[in-house]
C-alpha cells in the first residue's frame, strides 16, 4: 500500500509539472513567486526598451546559442566590458520586427541558435513557430527538420563536494547565472511546450535545433521565424540558412571516442517502473539512443552493486549518487559453497544498447569499488536468503572470490561472442592497488590483462588499452605539476602504441565543464580540446544520475549537475544546453577531422582554428566569435561557397 502510494505522489507531482507541456496553456519556466524590487531595477537598466524587447543572444545569430541567457539581466559599465570583452555578449540590442537573421550549415549537422525577449510588464500566450523554408529553384527544407524549446529555469544550489574537493561555484558561474541570491537561477533543460508565459522583469530565450538532412541540395533556403505574443502581437523575421556543400558522418561513424557511463537502475528509480521490467527496458531505449545519438562508443556494465561507494553519515557507507547502482550480473553460492552467477540482464542490456548503435568496448565495473571496501551482494541458496560478503582487495578471499567470477565471466562472454569488446574497468584507483588486481588477473585469467580500462591519473595507465586521464593534470590546470608523468608525452606514447587515450572531468576543474551552471561555450570548447592534445576524445562520469528532483532540488553530494548531463521528461531525455553543445563541438570535431584528411586547408590554418577554439577555457572570459572563427577557418567557408553557386 504505501509504494502505491508513493507512486501516485510522484505521478501527480510530474503530471504538475508536465501538464502544461501538452495544453495551450503558458508554462511559467522558474519557480521564483516575487523578486525583490532592486532585482527589478536591474532589469530595467538592462531592458533598452518600454515595451517588447527582443533580441539575439551575443547579438549574433550563428554564436547566439553560446551563452546562458540570464533570467534577470543587468547594466554593464563601460569598465566592466573594458575589463572583460566576454559581457559583450551579454549586452541587449533589441532587433526590429523583419531583421533577417542568417545563420549557416553543413550537411548531416545540427546547428542551435537562440532568440530571446522579456519587458517590464508580464508577457502571456508566447510562442515561436518556423514553417518550410525554400530554395530560389524550389527545392524545400521541411519545418519537421526544425525543432523549437524553451529554456527552463532552475535554482542554484551548494553540494557537499565543495567543501571537500571540489571548486566552489563562486569560482565557476558567469552572467548566465541571476537572481536574488535565494537562490540563484540558471537556464539549462530545454522544453517543448505548446506556449510559455513570461513574468515582469524577466527574460525569456527560445531554443532554435536545425538539423540538416544529408541529402539536403547545398543553397539558400529562406523562410520566417513567427513569434506572438498576447500583448504585443505578432512578430516576423526572415531566415536565411545557407547549406554548405561539405558533410559529417552518421553519429554512429563518428570517430570522436565519446564515453558517457548510463545508469539504468536511476531510469528505474526516478520513473517509479520495477527493475527490469517491460516498462523499465523500454525506457532503458530511449535513454540509451539519446547517448547513441552523440556518436556514443562503451557500453557501462555493473558487475557487483554499487561500484561507486563513499563514506557516509554515522561510519556507513552508500553510493554517492542518489539512487545507487544494481549490478547486471546475479551473484549466488550453491548449496555445494560455490558460486553461481546469472548474466541474463547484462546480456540483454549489452544487446539492447548494441542495437541503440553503441558498439564500442563493454566496460564492466568493477572488480573494485570507488572509494571503500568491497560489499558483494548473493543469494544463499544453502538457507535461501540474501547476504553481504564484506571483502578487502588484499584479503585472500577476494583473491578466490574474483578468481571464480572471471573464469565464469570469460567462458559467458566467449560463448555471447562478445569477449573482444569486454573489459574490465576501474575509476581513479592508485597504483599501488591496480598492481594487486593485476597480480589476481594474472593468476586467474592472464587473457583479461590487456583488455582493462582505467580513468584517473596519468600514471595508473601505463598497462590500459582504454585510459581516460582526469583533465586536472593537463597543461595549465591545477594539478599540472603534480602529474607522476607527464600528460603530453603520455598521450603521444600511447597514440603511437594504438592505444585508445581521452580526457575526462567531473566536478573539477573549476573550467572548462559542462555543470549546470558552466558558462555554455564550454561545452563546445571541450571536443577542442581533443583536437587540441590529440585525445581520442571524452569521457564523463555520469549520464543521468539524477537527484529525486533535479528540477527543484538539483544536488545529492557533488556540483549541480556533474552526475547528469541531460534531464528525465515524462515520456524520455529532455536535453539541455550544455548536451546540445557538446553535440556541436563533436560535429566541429568531426568536420575538422574530414577537412584535415582532404588536404583541402593548410596545417597552418587548421592550427589557428584550434588555438582561437581553445583560448580562454574560461568561459566567463571567452568570447563567443571564437568558435564560429575557428569554425569558418577550417571550411575554407569562401571557396565552398562559390562551389554551390
Amino acid at each position: 500500500m504505501i509504494i502505491k502510494l508513493k507512486r501516485v505522489c510522484f505521478l501527480f507531482l510530474l503530471f504538475a509539472f508536465t501538464s502544461c507541456l501538452s495544453k495551450k496553456v503558458g508554462c511559467i519556466l522558474d519557480d521564483i513567486p516575487e523578486i525583490p524590487e532592486w532585482l527589478k531595477m536591474n532589469v530595467d537598466e538592462a531592458f533598452p526598451m518600454e515595451g517588447l524587447n527582443v533580441w539575439i543572444p551575443t547579438n549574433n545569430f550563428e554564436t547566439s546559442s553560446l551563452i546562458r541567457v540570464p533570467r534577470f539581466p543587468r547594466k554593464y559599465s563601460d569598465k566592466e566590458i573594458k575589463d572583460n570583452k566576454a559581457l559583450n555578449d551579454f549586452v541587449i540590442n533589441p532587433i526590429s520586427n523583419g531583421k533577417k537573421l542568417e545563420l549557416t550549415a553543413v550537411l548531416n549537422e545540427q546547428v542551435s541558435v537562440q532568440i530571446a525577449l522579456g519587458a517590464k510588464q508580464s508577457i502571456h500566450g508566447t510562442y515561436l513557430k518556423i514553417d518550410n523554408l525554400l530554395s530560389e529553384d524550389g527545392k524545400l527544407f521541411g519545418k519537421e527538420n526544425i525543432q523549437v524549446r524553451y529554456v527552463k529555469y532552475l535554482p542554484v544550489v551548494k553540494s557537499r563536494s565543495e567543501y571537500v574537493w571540489s571548486p566552489k561555484l563562486e569560482g565557476i558561474i558567469g552572467e548566465g547565472t541571476s537572481g536574488n541570491m535565494t537562490p540563484n537561477i540558471v537556464g539549462d533543460p530545454l522544453i517543448e511546450l505548446a506556449q510559455v508565459d513570461i513574468p515582469e522583469y524577466r527574460a525569456q530565450p527560445i531554443w532554435i535545433t536545425i538539423k540538416v538532412p544529408k541529402d539536403t541540395k547545398p543553397g539558400i533556403y529562406e523562410g520566417l521565424i513567427n513569434l506572438t505574443t498576447d500583448e504585443f502581437g505578432k512578430f516576423s523575421y526572415p531566415l536565411k540558412l545557407t547549406v554548405l556543400n561539405q558533410q559529417i558522418p552518421d553519429s554512429i561513424d563518428y570517430k570522436f571516442h565519446l564515453d558517457m557511463w548510463v545508469n539504468p537502475s536511476a531510469i528505474a528509480e526516478y520513473y517509479k517502473l520495477e527493475h527490469w521490467s517491460k516498462e523499465h527496458w523500454a525506457m532503458i531505449e530511449k535513454y540509451l539512443k539519446e547517448y547513441a545519438s552523440r556518436g556514443g562508443k562503451n557500453i557501462t556494465t555493473t558487475i557487483t552493486h554499487e561500484p561507486w561507494h563513499k563514506p557516509w553519515v554515522g561510519g556507513n557507507s552508500r553510493s554517492q549518487i542518489t539512487y545507487g547502482y544494481r549490478s547486471m550480473i546475479n551473484w549466488s553460492k550453491n548449496s555445494n559453497n560455490e558460486w553461481e552467477f546469472d548474466f541474463s540482464v547484462f546480456d540483454k542490456y549489452v544487446a539492447l544498447a548494441s542495437k541503440a548503435g553503441i558498439n564500442g568496448q563493454i566496460n564492466a565495473f568493477s572488480m573494485t569499488p570507488f572509494h571503500t571496501g568491497q560489499k558483494l551482494h548473493y543469494f544463499d541458496e544453502s538457507d535461501q536468503t540474501n547476504k553481504v560478503l564484506i571483502v578487502n582487495i588484499s584479503d585472500k578471499l577476494y583473491e578466490e572470490v574474483w578468481s571464480a567470477f572471471l573464469k565464469n565471466f570469460s567462458k559467458h562472454l566467449k560463448e555471447k561472442k562478445i569477449f573482444d569488446r569486454t573489459y574490465l574497468a576501474f575509476d581513479e584507483k592508485p597504483e599501488d592497488q591496480m598492481k594487486i588486481i593485476r597480480e589476481i588477473i594474472e593468476n586467474s585469467l592472464p587473457e583479461f590483462l590487456k583488455k582493462t580500462v582505467i580513468s584517473g591519473h596519468p600514471e595508473v595507465g601505463e598497462k590500459s588499452d582504454n585510459f581516460s586521464i582526469s583533465y586536472m593534470f593537463f597543461p595549465g590546470q591545477p594539478l599540472e605539476g603534480n602529474a607522476a608523468v607527464p600528460v603530453l608525452s603520455t598521450i603521444e606514447e600511447r597514440e603511437n602504441s594504438g592505444k585508445n587515450t581521452t580526457f575526462y572531468l567531473c566536478a573539477e576543474p573549476a573550467h572548462p565543464n559542462t555543470l549546470t551552471y558552466s558558462p555554455a561555450i564550454e561545452g563546445q570548447l571541450i571536443p577542442w580540446l581533443a583536437l587540441k592534445y590529440k585525445t581520442d576524445g571524452y569521457l564523463r562520469w555520469a549520464f543521468n544520475n539524477w537527484t529525486e528532483d533535479p528540477f527543484k532540488k538539483p544536488v545529492f553530494i557533488h556540483s549541480q549537475g556533474d552526475d547528469y548531463q541531460i534531464y528525465p521528461g515524462k515520456e524520455g531525455p529532455m536535453s539541455s544546453i550544455r548536451w546540445e553543445l557538446l553535440k556541436e563541438g563533436i560535429e566541429d570535431y568531426e568536420l575538422f577531422r574530414i577537412v584535415k584528411e582532404t588536404g583541402n586547408v593548410s596545417e597552418e590554418t587548421l592550427q589557428k582554428a584550434i588555438e582561437l577554439a581553445t583560448r580562454n577555457q574560461d568561459g566567463r572570459f571567452k568570447r563567443a566569435e571564437d568558435m564560429v572563427q575557428a569554425r569558418n577557418l577550417i571550411l575554407n567557408k569562401q571557396s565552398i561557397l562559390d562551389s554551390i553557386k
